[in-house]
């Protein structure tokens, strides 16, 4: 695949943690596929359990939206950074929904071969999350 090709592919992979079908998962994640994000207590393992913790993320922010900033590839590499907004309606990690909207920023890595998604490995703003929430204090 091109750098373009990768480029197009991890950028709609990166969709589904906006209002996307999740259906994407199936197409554009390999057998292989692993998530890695600190915010989650261990890596994500396949497909399927890529798909069950969007349908957990999904209830805490039923209107997520997800807008790409930027995309840079090379090789089999691609990063894209990225702004999320939702309103935190349902538990995530735990925290129960405090009912507000809230915004973060992240950049996320994806390792694509043969038009597949073999690894997501990002960063993110949860801090400011947790800010926003108002489980921290705003600095």
């Amino acid at each position: 695949m091109s750098v373009t090709e990768n480029k197009q592919i991890a950028a709609r992979f990166a969709q589904v943690w906006g209002n996307v079908s999740l259906d994407i998962i199936d197409e554009l994640a390999a057998p292989s596929l692993t998530v890695h994000y600190p915010i989650f207590p261990r890596v994500i393992q396949g497909p399927a359990a890529f798909k069950q913790l969007m349908t957990a993320f999904r209830a805490a922010f039923p209107d997520s939206a997800l807008k790409i900033e930027e995309v840079i590839g090379e090789g089999d590499k691609v990063i894209v950074r990225w702004n999320f907004s939702g309103t935190h309606r349902g538990a995530l990690l735990k925290i129960p929904p405090s009912g507000k909207k809230v915004a973060w920023t992240g950049i996320s890595i994806y390792t694509i071969s043969d038009g597949k998604v073999t690894e997501e490995r990002g960063e993110e703003d949860f801090l400011g999350f947790l800010r926003q929430i108002g489980i921290l204090p705003v600095a």
